[in-house]
């Protein structure tokens, strides 16, 4: 009985960071325009939130409905927040501390929702070949 709420528990961490991370995708797309980002960094901003805001929803979708978290959507989601992070700096040579600000902080916060949804993965699937 422990072990089957151990494992809704983890699916719901998961589920639940998937579903943060789709609104900080959204917020990050939404930044462009609220913030006047311009230039190749808005459209990257735009283009790049979407992806998030749709692979986080799909990879909570999965879980809600499924009961199968995958790890590597979380992954690939850290990855990308990774990039959100670095990017303004990296591929753009952006000084702007606003534009800055908003990409370090929503990338830093998606890559440790996802993390903790790699985490509630392990978990879940752990959890899984116990009970077997």
């Amino acid at each position: 009985m422990s072990r089957t709420r151990s494992a809704d528990g983890a699916s719901v961490l998961v589920e639940r960071a998937a579903g943060l991370t789709a609104v900080l995708g959204a917020l990050v797309m939404a930044s462009t325009v609220v913030f006047t980002v311009t230039g190749t960094v808005g459209i990257h901003n735009v283009l790049l939130g979407a992806l998030v805001a749709v692979i986080a929803s799909l990879h909570a979708y999965r879980t809600g409905e499924m009961r199968s978290p995958s790890i590597v959507l979380a992954a690939i989601l850290a990855l990308l927040g990774i990039w959100i992070a670095i990017a303004p700096i990296v591929a753009f040579g952006v000084d702007r501390q606003l534009v800055l600000g908003i990409c370090g902080v929503a990338g830093a916060l998606i890559v440790i929702l996802s993390l903790a949804g790699v985490y509630g993965s392990f978990q879940t699937s752990k959890s899984a070949t116990a009970s077997a």
